[in-house]
C-alpha cells in the first residue's frame, strides 16, 4: 500500500527556490506563472528540464556521451525530480495526490536514487548544459549510487542503504514504503551537498562550483536591493501581488435647496406624525373600552355562578316544555271558535250583497215594467217585488235622515251604503257573535296566568335576555316568541273586525306587552335593524294579524263601502310595513285585487236609455241612471283610496281602464251639458292622486285620461255655446290639474278663458 507523502513537503519551500533561480545574468527575476489549480511551472526552460529528467530516467544511445557534464547540469536534473506542473493523470513518470482542496499538486515519482537532489532554476538561454556536462552529471549520479549517497524525503530520519536494503526484505511488497520525493532542504544544505559530491571531481568542476555560487549570491543581493520585502514573500509563496484600484470620488448632482423645500418637508413630516398620533390615541380609546369591556365581563362572571345558571335554565326547560304542552291543548279550540267567528261575519257580508244585487235587480225590471219591456203576468212575483221596492224606499229615507241630522250636504243618492238589517237578523247577528265571545272566556280558566298572560310569559323570556344574553341570543328566541304567541294572540282578536270596530290594535294589551318587551328602557334609542328584538312585535303582526285580515277581505269586505274601505286602508298602511315579498303579505295584496276586481264586475251597473228618457230629471229612467252612476263614481274614490299601498299600475288598470273608460265615460258622454256634469267631472278629478302627474312633460296628461280630456274640451265647446263661461273656467281648471296644458292652452286662447 501507499503511504502518504511528509507532510514537511509544501509547496512553498519549491516556490522559494524557483524564485532564488529566476533571475538571469541581468539581475531580472521572472514573474512565476500558476498553471490549473496551485502548480507552479518549473522556470522558463521547462521544457529542457523536463527532456533532461527524462533522459535521466530513461538512458538513451548517447547516454555516455555527456558524462563528463558540468555539475550544474546535475543540479538543474535534481530539481526537475520535483515538479509541480500540472500534468495530466495516467502520463508516464508522474504521479497526481489529490487534495482536499479544488486545486491538485502533482509530484514527480523517485525512481532512481539520484533524484534525490534538488536543483535551482535553471539558468537563461547561456547556461544551458552541454553534452560534457551531462556526461559529467551522469558520472556523479552513478558514483553517489554506489556509495548510496541520496537525498531522503525525510532528512531528519535517513536511513543507510543498508538499514533500507533490510528493512525492505522484512516488509512485504504491499507494506513497503514507497518515497515519492525528496525532503525539501534549504540552499546552504544543497550547496553543501553540491560542493561535497563534486569534491572528487577535476579543477574544472571546481571552478564551475565556484562560478555557480557566485551567481547565486549576485542574484541574491540584486533581489534584496530591488524586490520590497512583501513582495518577496508573495513571490516565495507563488502569489502575485494584489492589484490596487484606484478610487474614484462618487459624483452626486443634487438639485439646490431652497427654504420652501424645507418647510414643505417639515410641514409633510409633522402632518405624517400627527397622523400617527391620531392613530395612536384611538387605539388608546380602542383599547380602554375592551379593557372595559372586558372587566364588565368578568364582574358579570364572577358574580355569576354556573350552579345558579344551571338552575335557571332547568326551570326554562320546563316552563317552555309545559307551556308547549298547555297550547298543543288549547290551540284547536282556539281555531275552532275564530272559524265560527269568521263564518258569522261573512254570512252577513253576503246577505247584505245578496239584498243589494236583488233590489237592484227588482228596481231594474221596475223600471223596465214603466217603458212596457217588463212581464206582467205574475202578479205574486210583482206584489213581492213591490214590497221589496217598499223596504228599500224606507232604508233610504232613514239613511238620508240621519245624512241631515249629521249635517252632511255634500251627498249623492248611490253613494251610501245600504248596510241596514232588519231588527230580528241585526239580533240574531248579535246573538251569534256573543255567543261565540262566551265560549272564548273560559278557555285559559284552568291554566295558570304565567302560561295564559301574554305580560307574564313575556316576562320569563326578559328575564332570560337579561341575566344571560349570549344564550338567549344564540337561541335564536326572537324569532321563537311570534309563533308561540300566535294562540294567545288570535284568541284575543276572535271579537276584532276592522272593517267595523273602531278598536285599533294600539289599545290591545297583547299589543302594549309587546311593545314593552321589544322597546325597553335601555333599547329605545338603538337601531331597529340591529336589534332583533323590535322585530318581535312586527313579526307578530305579519305571521298573526295579517292572515286574519286577509281572511276578512277576501269573505267580509264591501269595496262599495266607504267606511270599511277607509278603516281597511287606515290598518294596511299603518301595520303592514314588514317585507312586501313575505307570504302573508302577498296573500293580503292578492286578495285586495281580485276583490276590487270581482266588486267592479258584479256590483257596477249603469243602464243606457235614450236621451227623451232621461231630459226629465225626476223620471224613475233618470233618477236610477243619477244613483248607479254615483254609486260607480264611489267605488273609483274607494279604489284610489289604496293610492299608496298598492302599485301605481294596478290602481290605474282598476280605476281608470276598467271604470273610467268603460262605464262613466259612457254616461258623461250622453248627458247634456249643465251643473250636474261640471259636478260629475269635478268629483272624478276630485278622487285622481295628484302623485300620478308628477313628472309628467310635455304638457301632456296620462295616456288613460286622454279620453276623458278630449271630452273636457267638448263640453267647454258646449258650454260657450250656452255662454256659461263660469263653467268653462272649471272645465279648464280641470284640465290643467290632469296637466293637459296643450288643451288648456288651446281652449283658453280660443275663448280668452282667464284662469
Amino acid at each position: 500500500m501507499f503511504r502518504k507523502p511528509n507532510r514537511n513537503l509544501r509547496v512553498r519551500r519549491a516556490a522559494s527556490s524557483e524564485k532564488e533561480e529566476e533571475e538571469d545574468d541581468h539581475g531580472k527575476v521572472e514573474r512565476p506563472k500558476r498553471a490549473g489549480g496551485r502548480g507552479l511551472t518549473c522556470g522558463t526552460k521547462k521544457r529542457t528540464e523536463a527532456a533532461a529528467a527524462d533522459s535521466d530516467e530513461r538512458p538513451s544511445e548517447g547516454e555516455e556521451d555527456a558524462a563528463g557534464a558540468d555539475p550544474s547540469s546535475r543540479t538543474a536534473g535534481l530539481h526537475s525530480a520535483l515538479s509541480f506542473s500540472v500534468e495530466k493523470e495516467g502520463e508516464d513518470g508522474y504521479f497526481k495526490v489529490k487534495k482536499p482542496t479544488v486545486n491538485a499538486v502533482t509530484f514527480k515519482v523517485q525512481k532512481k536514487a539520484e533524484n534525490a537532489e534538488q536543483e535551482s532554476k535553471p539558468q537563461e538561454k547561456d547556461d544551458i548544459p552541454d553534452a560534457k556536462q551531462i556526461r559529467a552529471a551522469r558520472t556523479r549520479r552513478k558514483l553517489a549510487r554506489a556509495q548510496g549517497d541520496y537525498i531522503s524525503l525525510d532528512a531528519s530520519h535517513q536511513q543507510s542503504d543498508s538499514s533500507q536494503s533490510e528493512s525492505d526484505d522484512e516488509l512485504d511488497d504491499h507494506e513497503k514504503r514507497i518515497t515519492f520525493a525528496p525532503g525539501m532542504k534549504n540552499v546552504k544544505e544543497r550547496m553543501a551537498e553540491e560542493i561535497a559530491s563534486s569534491s572528487g571531481s577535476d579543477g574544472g568542476d571546481e571552478e564551475e562550483m565556484d562560478d555557480i555560487q557566485n551567481k547565486w549570491e549576485e542574484q541574491q543581493i540584486r533581489k534584496a536591493i530591488k524586490c520590497p520585502q512583501t513582495m518577496d514573500s508573495d513571490l516565495l509563496h507563488g502569489h502575485s501581488p494584489p492589484r490596487m484600484k484606484k478610487y474614484v470620488a462618487p459624483k452626486f448632482s443634487s438639485p439646490p435647496v431652497t427654504v420652501e423645500d424645507i418647510r414643505k418637508r417639515l410641514t409633510a413630516r409633522i402632518g405624517s406624525i400627527e397622523e400617527v398620533h391620531r392613530a395612536h390615541i384611538l387605539d388608546s380609546e380602542k383599547y380602554t373600552r375592551d379593557l372595559e369591556n372586558a372587566r364588565n365581563t368578568l364582574q358579570k362572571l364572577e358574580t355569576s355562578s354556573s350552579e345558579r345558571s344551571y338552575k335557571f335554565f332547568k326551570a326554562m326547560k320546563v316552563y317552555v316544555e309545559n307551556f308547549v304542552d298547555c297550547l298543543n291543548e288549547k290551540v284547536q279550540e282556539i281555531y275552532q271558535l275564530e272559524s265560527e267567528m269568521s263564518q258569522i261575519l261573512a254570512g252577513h257580508s253576503r246577505t247584505l250583497l245578496k239584498r243589494r244585487q236583488d233590489d237592484l235587480q227588482r228596481q231594474s225590471a221596475a223600471i223596465q215594467k214603466l217603458a212596457g219591456t217588463g212581464n206582467g203576468n205574475d202578479v205574486l212575483a210583482e206584489e213581492q217585488m213591490e214590497s221589496h221596492l217598499q223596504d228599500m224606499e224606507l232604508r233610504r229615507e232613514r239613511r238620508r235622515q240621519k245624512r241631515e241630522d249629521s249635517g252632511q250636504i255634500d251627498h249623492h243618492e248611490g253613494m251610501s251604503s245600504d248596510d241596514e238589517l232588519s231588527p230580528d237578523h241585526e239580533h240574531e247577528y248579535k246573538q251569534d257573535q256573543e255567543d261565540v265571545l262566551l265560549l272564548c272566556k273560559p278557555i285559559f280558566d284552568d291554566v295558570h296566568e304565567d302560561f295564559c298572560q301574554t305580560k307574564n310569559i313575556l316576562f320569563k323570556f326578559h328575564e332570560w335576555r337579561e341575566q344571560f344574553p349570549e344564550t338567549y341570543y344564540d337561541a335564536y328566541i326572537s324569532l321563537c316568541i311570534p309563533k308561540l304567541l300566535s294562540p294567545l294572540v288570535r284568541k284575543q282578536l276572535i271579537g276584532w273586525n276592522p272593517l267595523r270596530d273602531t278598536t285599533e290594535l294600539e289599545h290591545m294589551s297583547w299589543y302594549c306587552d309587546l311593545d314593552d318587551f321589544c322597546y325597553s328602557k335601555h333599547d329605545r334609542e338603538d337601531n331597529m335593524e340591529d336589534n332583533p328584538n323590535h322585530k318581535v312585535l312586527s313579526a307578530v303582526i305579519e305571521k298573526t294579524v295579517i292572515p286574519i285580515v286577509s281572511g276578512l277581505v277576501e269573505h267580509v269586505w264591501d269595496p262599495m263601502s266607504s267606511v270599511q274601505t277607509s278603516r281597511l286602508v287606515h290598518f294596511c298602511k299603518t301595520h303592514v310595513l314588514g317585507d312586501e315579498k313575505s307570504k302573508p303579505v302577498q296573500g293580503l295584496l292578492s286578495c285586495l285585487i281580485s276583490r276590487l276586481k270581482k266588486a267592479i264586475e258584479e256590483d257596477v251597473f249603469i243602464p243606457l236609455y235614450a236621451k227623451r228618457l232621461l231630459q226629465d230629471r225626476t223620471s224613475p229612467h233618470s233618477r236610477f241612471q243619477e244613483r248607479q252612476f254615483w254609486s260607480a263614481v264611489k267605488l273609483f274614490g274607494n279604489i284610489l283610496l289604496w293610492d299608496g299601498f298598492l302599485q301605481e299600475e294596478i290602481l290605474q288598470e282598476l280605476s281608470l281602464d276598467k271604470l273610467l273608460n268603460r262605464y262613466l265615460l259612457l254616461v258623461l258622454l250622453n248627458v247634456e251639458p249643465d251643473s250636474e256634469l261640471l259636478e260629475k267631472c269635478r268629483k272624478i278629478v276630485e278622487y285622481l292622486p295628484q302623485s300620478w302627474f308628477r313628472g309628467l312633460g310635455s304638457g301632456e296628461t296620462l295616456a288613460r285620461l286622454g279620453n276623458f280630456s278630449k271630452n273636457l274640451v267638448n263640453f267647454v265647446h258646449a258650454l260657450h255655446k250656452l255662454n256659461d263661461r263660469k263653467s268653462m273656467e272649471v272645465l279648464v281648471s280641470l284640465l290643467l290639474k290632469i296637466k293637459a296644458e296643450n288643451l288648456a292652452e288651446d281652449v283658453v286662447a280660443q275663448y280668452s278663458i282667464t284662469v
